[in-house]
């Protein structure tokens, strides 16, 4: 069969999953162990080489261990010949090419390698919701959007620009689903900026990311008036501790199969995430200030991100906080800037402080307070310059937000 959702009830489409009927899987001696005890036919992948198992097994469900022989092959090579497979990886630190190559499958989840049999079938369980939720409904998957805004210093308005960003494609493209998540586990500013309530439990995801679902993320979003869904933690000086690799992949993975759009705010400085998640995301986004210090973080930052992107595509580069054109201070062309780095910077944000500061006060975004700020504007071009082709067009121009 070619769906992965018909491949995943095998034979005995009505045997309940509490026991698996059938499954491929290439893994340590631990994992098999515990997969034998609730699967009739485990097909053990150890004997056959990567290509012929992707031929063979192709589009079914399987189980895969990272770190053993062969599955970074088997991996990469469903992605690119057999995206309607459904993957359940057993992992706790997954390189950023093979995260990007699970999102570009029909279905696929990640099991830390202290996983228990009960934790595979209720993962089993999800991949043959989710490949079935496919089969009806459309790749939700692969039509999400991920963008993800990091500093390249301090202050330079990360927070300010993935929430503009993200109410901007909300009255864009009327009807899309938004979320904004705010990875600054210890100190993020996005729930203080809306007055949204911190609904994100950070313990229990950290706990037990596989037991995310569509349900508890639900009840982690907190529903923005202008239609954005806002998840933030509780502000807590140990939370950094609390996002692993796993929790925070979990999170991203299961906030990207149920909305169209994900805007994500992320931290300066490095967590044991940050790779996986700019190398795995539609877009990442550096936001620096027209300083020559700034410029210099941002050009260094914007090449290591390249590096770990690959093939998806360059870092994009934003000036924020830029000098209205009609007042004269001491800043030199964005031309020479862009000389200086040897490096094009993608979009300048105008500084409307007056404005943000009413906004925050408010608890709004700076649209719904200043429409036609500048800022605003800017970021609404940059918005366009960055949507997927032809999504643009689709968007609704009419009852336009205003002030309020």
């Amino acid at each position: 069969m070619s769906s992965a959702a018909r491949k995943l009830d095998g034979e005995a489409g009505s045997a309940p999953l509490r026991q698996i009927p059938a499954i491929a899987a290439l893994a340590g001696p631990e994992i098999m162990a515990q997969l034998r005890t609730v699967c009739r036919d485990v097909i053990d992948l150890s004997q056959m080489e990567p290509a012929k198992a992707v031929q063979a097994y192709g589009g079914a469900l399987l189980l895969l261990e990272h770190g053993v022989a062969g599955v970074e092959q088997i991996v990469l090579g469903l992605a690119m010949e057999q995206p309607d497979t459904a993957v359940l990886m057993v992992s706790d630190n997954l390189p950023v090419h093979i995260v990007r190559a699970l999102m570009k499958l029909g279905a696929s989840d990640i099991l830390p390698v202290s996983a228990q049999a009960s934790d595979i079938v209720e993962a089993v369980e999800r991949l043959k919701e989710t490949a079935e939720k496919a089969e009806q409904g459309g790749d939700v998957r692969s039509s999400a959007v991920c963008w993800a805004f990091r500093g390249a210093v301090g202050g330079a308005g990360v927070t300010t620009m993935a929430i503009e960003s993200a109410f901007a494609i909300a009255e864009k493209v009327r009807g899309a689903k938004v979320c904004l998540v705010d990875l600054n586990l210890a100190d993020g500013m996005t729930s203080s900026f809306l007055e949204a309530v911190p609904k994100l439990d950070l313990p229990a995801l950290s706990a037990a990311p596989e037991r995310l679902d569509a349900r508890l993320l639900a009840a982690w979003c907190y529903e923005h008036p202008d239609g954005v869904s806002v998840i933030t933690a509780p502000r807590n000086p140990d939370a950094d501790a609390l996002g692993s690799e796993a929790a925070i992949l979990r999170l991203l993975d299961v906030a990207c199969a149920e909305f169209q759009y994900v805007f994500v705010d992320m931290p300066r400085h490095m967590m044991p995430w940050t790779k996986p998640v700019l190398g795995a995301v539609d877009e990442a986004i550096i936001v620096s200030e027209l300083t020559v210090p700034s410029l210099h973080a941002a050009a260094d930052m914007a090449r290591e991100v390249d590096i770990l992107r690959g093939d998806a595509g360059k870092a994009k580069l934003v000036l924020n906080r830029m000098f209205p054109k009609k007042r004269f201070r001491a800043e030199f062309a964005v031309d020479k800037a862009e000389k200086a780095i040897d490096r094009k910077i993608d979009a300048t944000i105008t500084s409307d402080w007056d404005a943000a500061r009413t906004a925050v006060n408010l608890g709004k975004p700076i649209a719904d307070v200043k429409p036609k700020s500048a800022l605003v504007a800017d970021v609404a071009s940059f918005v366009d310059f960055l949507l997927p082709e032809g999504v643009s067009a689709k968007a609704n121009t009419t009852g336009r937000r205003r002030a309020k």
